[in-house]
């Protein structure tokens, strides 16, 4: 597993998650429960983290960064 991304707000990590899996891609978001139980822990654990498969990785990459 490789991370694709670190979001302090949860939402962003939520719509990467739904276009990486709207392409075909499984991802899965990290430290979404602390952050839910205090949005401050944000900042401290580097955010909310959304994570690919190795062999996803790439692909995941170029959609994260299209417009």
């Amino acid at each position: 597993m490789k991370t694709l991304g670190s979001f302090n707000q949860l939402m962003d990590a939520y719509l990467l998650r739904a276009r990486l899996e709207d392409s075909g891609i499984t991802s899965f978001i990290r430290d979404e429960n602390l952050i839910t139980l205090d949005w401050l822990y944000s900042n401290a654990i580097g955010g909310v983290k959304v994570d690919v498969a190795d062999e996803d990785y790439e692909r995941a990459l170029e959609l994260m960064h299209e417009p």
